[in-house]
């Protein structure tokens, strides 16, 4: 007659500890910095959002009866203290900086000329994202 084995043996538990550990291994490198991937992607979630705003509110400066937000009328189109309102909520985005680019693209003459603004984390983690805007004046 022959015993009957209750639980796993040596080599059993040996063998799935092995793989839960070629799992982890795998499975560590997709969490290991995602700070970096996350101020990208709100950069970019920012430059966006701040595009859009612009589009819209050269949409509204068309229409007679609309009220807009003047844009361009500063040396520095990408001030906060210019664009700010086209947030929202009304204030640039905390932790957030906008500035001209280092090579400018276009500047303000007349109403529907675009320039772009680079938006960038204070913490500087990430990369720059582009909005561009549109002059009401």
């Amino acid at each position: 007659m022959y015993k009957m084995q209750k639980g796993f043996t040596l080599v059993e538990l040996v063998v799935v500890i092995v793989l839960l550990g070629i799992l982890g291994v795998t499975a560590l490198g997709k969490f290991e910095d995602l700070s970096t991937d996350a101020q990208t992607a709100a950069n970019s979630g920012v430059a966006a959002e701040l595009s859009s705003a612009a589009a819209i509110n050269y949409a509204a400066s068309l229409l007679p009866t609309a009220t807009s937000v003047v844009i361009g009328t500063t040396e520095d189109g990408c001030a906060e203290g210019d664009i700010d309102v086209l947030f929202a909520s009304g204030t640039f985005p905390a932790g957030m900086t906008s500035a001209l680019p280092a090579v400018p693209t276009g500047t303000c003459g007349t109403a529907g000329t675009t320039f772009t603004c680079d938006i960038s984390a204070d913490n500087l983690l990430g990369a720059t994202a582009t909005a561009t805007l549109i002059c009401t004046q």
